[in-house]
């Protein structure tokens, strides 16, 4: 397992820790926001931060607000077996759009799907940094399809700079908004070889990207450690 600085964002963040301090409060918690492409069409992408340093409160609309997409936009999240719907349109004898199941968590290490019908936008995303050690609590259990992301926002190569142990066997599977297709790579051992490899090549995950990740690893985990400098 390796250790990385978290520089993401680094301007918004250390806005957040002075305005902290500044009124005397000294915290470790790391305050920012991450602004995430949403193409029109289907996207996979994940909350980068945290809405109070849990791990576990951030609902659709504390993270995509009522603001950001237009009416017909819908989130897709993925149970393990299928995906759940919900829809931001307005309600019979309203004239503000609401989404249908407001509290559909969204919570960090969570990758989903969002669909746009409208122009390309981007979702600002406010919130805390979860840093330190943290294992991702969304693996489908028993192995199988899981939507996921990075637990914190950072980016990279899923295994060196991730942290993500693979099993041989394991897929990545990684939306392409523009072929409307996934993007496939597999860690096998290549035929004559005796160490296996991701093929074609390492996945690289961008801040507040989800993917799908196959494995037949029925006690699968991701853990990763991230510092502070």
């Amino acid at each position: 397992m390796k250790t990385k600085t978290l520089l993401i964002a680094a301007a918004a963040l250390a806005a957040g820790v002075m305005s902290s301090q500044a009124q005397g409060v000294y915290s470790q918690n790391i305050v920012g926001y991450v602004n995430i492409p949403v193409p029109t069409g289907y996207s996979m992408i994940a909350n980068p931060l945290d809405l109070d340093g849990t791990g576990t409160n951030n609902t659709v609309t504390s993270v995509l607000g009522t603001n950001s997409l237009p009416v017909g936009s819908q989130v897709l999240t993925w149970d393990g077996t299928g995906f759940n719907q919900d829809s931001f349109s307005i309600p019979v004898h309203k004239t503000v759009a609401v989404w249908t199941s407001p509290n559909t968590p969204l919570n960090p290490g969570n990758g989903f799907f969002v669909y746009n019908p409208g122009s390309p936008t981007n979702i600002t995303v406010v919130g805390v940094a979860l840093v330190g050690t943290n294992s991702n609590p969304n693996f489908t259990s028993g192995g199988g399809y899981s939507g996921l992301a990075s637990y914190s926002p950072i980016g990279g190569d899923i295994q060196t700079n991730l942290d993500y142990s693979p099993s041989v066997g394991d897929q990545v599977l990684s939306w392409n908004n523009a072929s409307g297709a996934y993007v496939q790579y597999s860690y096998a051992i290549p035929v004559h070889k005796t160490v296996a490899v991701w093929t074609p090549s390492n996945p690289q995950i961008s801040v507040g990207q989800g993917f799908f990740l196959f494995t037949t690893n029925t006690a699968d985990s991701w853990t990763e450690t991230v510092n502070v400098q």
